[in-house]
């Protein structure tokens, strides 16, 4: 496996381990350009029995299908859901759809409604499994998941 990066959650209690290249596509994606629109996709990973821990070993990025603005984005090319079940079949089922990430035009980035919203409908669509959702920003990228009906940060690490 290429080389990962470990995080813990502000509180201590998760540990996140995510792929060197997923974290440089955030790098290079992220909105520091007026004329850069939102970045996208899926993250591929898995985590343990009481998602405690959870490792990213993918995410796919925006393609030639996806329509993007300034502060909104539309994931419409089939090559991301292509990409997680070549994952999870190539791992034998330990590896899949974890959840999604997109960028913010701001420093720390924090979720808006749509984000929200949107996030709910990804729990319903998975309830086998806790989810992660990543936004980027300009100096950061936040991590959340899901606690009770709300989202709650685990971590927030400088880009």
């Amino acid at each position: 496996m290429s080389a990962t990066t470990e995080y813990v959650s502000d509180d201590g209690t998760i540990t996140l381990s995510i792929i060197k290249t997923a974290v440089d596509d955030w790098q290079s994606l992220k909105q520091d350009k007026k004329e850069k629109t939102e970045a996208f996709g899926v993250l591929i990973g898995g985590q343990n029995h009481d998602a405690s821990q959870f490792w990213i070993e993918a995410c796919t990025t925006p393609l030639a299908k996806d329509k993007s603005t300034r502060t909104s984005f539309d994931l419409k090319d089939s090559r991301h859901q292509k990409f997680v079940d070549k994952h999870f079949k190539a791992s034998n089922g330990t590896s899949g759809y974890l959840g999604t990430w997109h960028s913010h035009p701001e420093p720390i980035p924090s979720p808006s409604h749509i984000d929200l919203k949107d996030w709910h409908s990804c729990c319903a669509r998975n309830p086998d499994r806790q989810l992660i959702f990543v936004i980027v920003g300009i100096s950061h990228f936040c991590m959340y998941r899901r606690a009770g009906k709300d989202f709650e940060r685990i971590c927030k690490e400088p880009l």
